[in-house]
């Protein structure tokens, strides 16, 4: 059985350059036995795995004698992976694997640090070799969910994810971001809705629940019913996080309330520039949406010299440049004063 395990890395790899230290990038860690549920408040998983219940010391990799058995291997994989080597990990997990091919721990295992490594294909060709010795893993389904989910493939990933709750119901909290970002990437409104009414009888105080609850009204087309939600939870709450004026951004974005947009996603700016990481709940690439919309918000109140430079900023950390394009266009001929006609000396007859 491999449950979940939140350890904090560097960040997406293109925002690292610019804005690394604002978006904490989440590792996946291998172990063997325990379950541990995420804070709601700390920053979400990507994938359920195990983690031991007693530390685990450092160990010295030295070469090992060949009379290693396959489980010998991967514990020595899990103990690899607890230092951040999940290159050598991953061949630690190859060697069990070897050993015993048959050994599906070990595949789910190496998928895992397959997909730390960004190797999201890999990851999906041994969550289905797991699956194929054991096709009751949850484990398995979770890490095939979570590779197709970053692959684009959102529909293929709820499949995935509904397939693990089905047979182990305690992965839900583990899973409930990935979970949470497949709906919203696939715009499902019906299912963004179960996902808020879930979160919020888990974790009836957290205010986090009013984000979850507030995007789900966006995306049913109730702007207005969204801003009054959100609008609600920061009033609400002491200290609101950047995602919670991010999601009122939206909102008042849906409801082409320009002006209010702007106020809603510089407040967001301010917060994730002093250490806010909770956009990291909304997105993959926190800094690229945040930037973006807000260049997007500035273009249609007609601040045309920020949006330009918001939106430039956002292709150059990572935004697709398609998507973005035509807007900084737009946001250069606005900058650009309109000619007046020069006025000529016409020749009268006299």
């Amino acid at each position: 059985m491999i449950v979940a395990n939140d350890i904090t890395a560097s960040g997406h790899q293109r925002l690292r350059r610019l804005a690394g230290k604002l978006v904490p990038w989440l590792i996946v860690g291998m172990a063997v036995a325990g379950c541990a549920a995420p804070d709601p408040t700390s920053s979400p998983l990507r994938l359920p795995t195990r983690v031991p219940r007693t530390p685990t010391p450092t160990p010295t990799f030295t070469p090992t004698p060949f009379p290693f058995t396959a489980r010998d291997y991967y514990r020595e994989g899990v103990a690899r992976q607890e230092t951040g080597d999940a290159e050598g990990a991953g061949q630690s997990f190859t060697w069990a694997i070897q050993r015993a091919p048959d050994y599906s721990p070990a595949y789910i295992a190496r998928g895992a640090a397959y997909l730390a490594q960004g190797k999201f294909p890999m990851a999906v060709a041994d969550a289905d070799a797991a699956l194929e010795i054991d096709p009751t893993s949850a484990d398995a389904y979770v890490l095939r969910g979570e590779a197709l989910r970053l692959l684009g493939l959102t529909r293929l990933a709820m499949a995935a994810f509904d397939q693990a709750l089905e047979l182990d119901p305690d992965l839900g909290a583990p899973t409930f971001r990935s979970r949470w970002l497949a709906a919203r990437e696939q715009h499902h409104a019906v299912r963004l809705q179960e996902l808020s009414g879930e979160y919020a009888n888990a974790h009836p105080d957290d205010p986090m629940r009013h984000y979850y609850r507030g995007w789900a009204f966006v995306e049913l087309g109730s702007s207005r019913v969204a801003i009054r939600v959100l609008a609600k939870g920061i009033e609400a709450t002491p200290e609101p996080p950047a995602v919670l004026w991010f999601a009122l951004g939206h909102a008042y974005k849906a409801a082409n309330d320009w002006q209010s947009a702007v106020t809603a996603f510089e407040a967001a700016r301010i917060l994730v520039q002093a250490g806010d990481t909770s956009l990291t709940l909304h997105s993959d690439q926190p800094i690229v949406d945040l930037f973006g919309t807000l260049g997007e918000a500035y273009l249609r109140a007609g601040r045309c010299v920020d949006a330009g430079t918001m939106l430039e900023y956002a292709i150059d950390i990572g935004a697709p440049t398609l998507e973005y394009e035509y807007m900084l266009n737009e946001a250069h001929v606005c900058q650009t004063p309109t000619p007046t006609p020069t006025p000529y000396l016409t020749a009268t007859p006299g």
